[in-house]
Formats: C-alpha cells, sequence, structure tokens
C-alpha cells in the first residue's frame, strides 16, 4: 500500500465512523466524532516496525454533560503541525518518549525534556493511533464504560487495524477488552516484564498489553520497559 491509497482508506474510514456514530444514536451536528488513525501516512508506511498504540477514549471534552472546546485529533493537520501543544499534554509526552528513544537508541535517561526539545514529538508521525470510543470523553472514565464502548465501536476498530495493518500494536491498559476475541484468533503469550508488560503473539501480529501512559507511577521504568521490549522484538531496526 503507497500513501495515496492509505490516504484513501482513512477517509473512508471517516466516512464509516460518522455513519457508525449515528447508527449508534449520536447526533453528529451536536458531538462530532474524535477521528483517529494516522497522522503522516508517508512516515508511517515508511516505519519498520508500524507501531499502533490503542488508549481509551478522547477524554477531557465533556464537563458537567457540557461539551469543552478543544479534542485532540491525530488526524487533522492542526495536530501534526502543533508539535509545541502535542509535547505540553502528558499522554503524548509518554508516547513520544517511548518512540523517541526505541527510534533513536536511547533510554529515558538520555532525552530530552520534550516540552524543552518539541523536535521529538516527531516520532507521533511515525505510528498509527485509535481510541476505543471515538465520541468525546471525560477526564476518568471505568472500566465498564470502555467495555461498552468496545462492544460499541468493535466493527470500526478490527476495520481500523485491518486497514493500517501494524506490526505491533501498544494497548494502554485496553487489551482486556480485545482478549477474548484475540483468543478465537489463536492469541498466545511469548514474553513479558512482570509488572509492567506482556507480550503476546496473534495472527503474525505483536501485541504489548501495557498500563495507560497516564499510569501515575514509575515514568522511568514504563518508558525503558516498552523500549526494551520493542528492541526485543525488532532489534535490527535501520
Amino acid at each position: 500500500m503507497n500513501a495515496i491509497d492509505l490516504k484513501k482508506k482513512q477517509d473512508e474510514l471517516r466516512v464509516a465512523i460518522d455513519a457508525h456514530a449515528q447508527k449508534l444514536g449520536y447526533d453528529n451536528n451536536v458531538i462530532k466524532p474524535i477521528r483517529d488513525g494516522v497522522c503522516d501516512f508517508e512516515g508511517y508506511l515508511s516505519s519498520n516496525p508500524k507501531v499502533m498504540w490503542i488508549l481509551k477514549e478522547p477524554n477531557g471534552q465533556i464537563s458537567d454533560e457540557e461539551i469543552e472546546g478543544g479534542g485532540w485529533s491525530i488526524v487533522e493537520d492542526s495536530f501534526r503541525n502543533d508539535l509545541k501543544g502535542v509535547s505540553k499534554q502528558p499522554t503524548w509526552q509518554k508516547i513520544i518518549y517511548v518512540m523517541y528513544g526505541y527510534l533513536n537508541s536511547c533510554k529515558y535517561d538520555d532525552m530530552d525534556y520534550v516540552a524543552s526539545n518539541t523536535e521529538m514529538a516527531k516520532v507521533i508521525q511515525n505510528i498509527a493511533y485509535l481510541n476505543i470510543g471515538k465520541m468525546p470523553g471525560r477526564n476518568r472514565t471505568t472500566t465498564n464504560i470502555i467495555e461498552q464502548y468496545y462492544q460499541q465501536w468493535k466493527p470500526i476498530l478490527y476495520r481500523q487495524i485491518e486497514t493500517y495493518a501494524p506490526d505491533v500494536i501498544i494497548f494502554g491498559n485496553t487489551f482486556e477488552h480485545f482478549r477474548t476475541d484475540l483468543i478465537k484468533d489463536g492469541l498466545k503469550q511469548i514474553d513479558g516484564s512482570p509488572g509492567w508488560v506482556e507480550v503476546f503473539e496473534c495472527k503474525g501480529r505483536f501485541l504489548l498489553s501495557a498500563y495507560h501512559p497516564l499510569q501515575r507511577w514509575g515514568d522511568k521504568e514504563y518508558i525503558n520497559t516498552l523500549i526494551d521490549t520493542l528492541n526485543k522484538l525488532f532489534p535490527n531496526i535501520k
């Protein structure tokens, strides 16, 4: 697949996400989906390996049942061009550290602070990023609600995974929602770092079950463990 083909497929997914939101009963004139996917088609397709992150929902958008401003949609040009803004967002900071460390063969202590070196945020152009829930959400959401979102958006999620065809998926406290369906496809655990990440293989793809990037302890250990895991799975990165 080339960049033109992937853009076309992402545009088709955009239409499908809007249609599915309406099917679920959301009024797109009032609350629109926060679309996800890839922000740089050439950057993603040229990545080896192709890495996808799956988190919970685009949070911080609903307060007291009222829609707040903002929204982090990775597919928009404004996201790719706003390195400074992206570098200040805590969830993206952790993702940036992991991907930058892996792509540049360094660890947490070797890296600059991303808010001071916003060029580090360009690694976002090398990944695909999905949320289980596609609609604006809250700052904190229970596991039961995320499971509900998973069941609602399952057809879209698996279509996205098939479209972007990642070599590895990093699940940020979201793996358990996929586990039952993945077991049917031959899921097997092959490795892991106790307390930090479990490594699975399914249909020729590596799946990493990790904490959410906003977990509140052990930032250094979290980042370094994921870097080490990626290096172990794909040691010959160019």
